[in-house]
């Protein structure tokens, strides 16, 4: 004789919400057609997790590993890394720009078919996918920095950005896949090119007199985010469109929260700078006139000596 162990209903209720809001809500609520391919299946854990990780390892144990070490030499690892970057975001707003036939698709809210058997549909969908995967790739940047111990490199701007992008990603391809979702991922694909093209010129020390640009990669960046800004409130009060607008709210936030860090990192690397030129320049000006001052004093005896020697004679 069997004996069958029944359950408390609290707790069975309980294991039911957990399961649900775990991986059943994900996969019904959210689009469990682009549960087919890793880091897009189930709830977002996993991207939490590799977030969590990136995380402590930016913050906690790496400044541990490297305290009592020299820095790492990561040129040639950089490097590759860096071009590799440049190639993908490159040739993916390349493919993107005729996909969507030059933006136009992307300000259009048309619901998108992931399952498609369509190629240039799949072609679109995988592009997106390649975007939300170099997000994740993006971590290795913070990763050499604190390899290279060039910690002041690690600011709070960089590190959110980096952290944030993936989970964002996520939420966008489980519960928002239309067509004007496409516009962030390609205008970031063309900053993000030009950016890593900085990056692996940098390595190069006889580079370094021609990348006086860096400070325009910051600009881009806020003309990034005001474009983006003007999109999605565009779509936000666009009646016609029935994508998420809580999401298309969550963009119009994200751009301009951005905004504000990263103008707020430019008013402080680029505008200081130039100040301390000023200052170098207006030290510099002041030593010369210390110099001319202190050369008129000199000759000023002089001249009252020949002054006097004319009057002897």
């Amino acid at each position: 004789m069997t004996t069958t162990v029944l359950t408390p209903a609290p707790l069975k209720d309980l294991i039911d919400n957990v399961k649900y809001y775990s991986h059943d809500f994900w996969e019904t609520v959210g689009d469990n057609r682009v549960s087919r391919l890793p880091l897009l299946n189930s709830g977002p854990w996993h991207v939490l997790t590799l977030t969590a990780f990136y995380l402590y390892f930016v913050k906690i144990y790496g400044p541990q590993l490297m305290k009592n070490r020299q820095p790492m030499n990561l040129k040639w690892i950089m490097l590759v890394h860096n071009i590799s970057l440049v190639l993908v975001n490159g040739l993916g707003f390349i493919v993107a720009i005729y996909g969507t036939r030059y933006f136009k698709l992307t300000f259009r809210c048309d619901k998108f078919d992931p399952s498609s058997s369509n190629l240039e549909d799949q072609i679109l969908f995988y592009l997106g996918y390649t975007y939300y995967i170099t997000k994740f790739v993006d971590f290795l940047d913070t990763v050499y920095f604190v390899l290279r111990k060039k910690n002041t490199h690690i600011t709070r701007l960089h590190v959110f950005h980096h952290s944030i992008m993936p989970i964002m990603c996520y939420i966008f391809f489980k519960f928002s896949v239309y067509t004007n979702n496409g516009f962030i991922p390609m205008i970031n694909a063309f900053v993000h090119t030009i950016m890593y093209t900085y990056y692996a010129l940098a390595m190069f020390e006889s580079m370094q007199p021609f990348l006086w640009w860096k400070k325009y990669i910051t600009q881009m960046q806020l003309v990034q985010f005001v474009l983006v800004f003007l999109h999605s409130t565009y779509f936000l009060f666009d009646k016609s469109c029935d994508c998420p607008k809580p999401l298309v709210f969550l963009q119009t936030a994200h751009s301009i929260l951005f905004f504000a860090m990263f103008y707020s990192f430019y008013l402080g690397t680029y505008k200081k700078e130039q100040r301390l030129k000023n200052l170098k320049l207006d030290a510099k000006l002041d030593t010369n006139l210390d110099k001319t001052k202190l050369d008129s004093k000199v000759k000023k005896p002089k001249n009252l000596i020949d002054a006097q020697i004319k009057k002897l004679d």
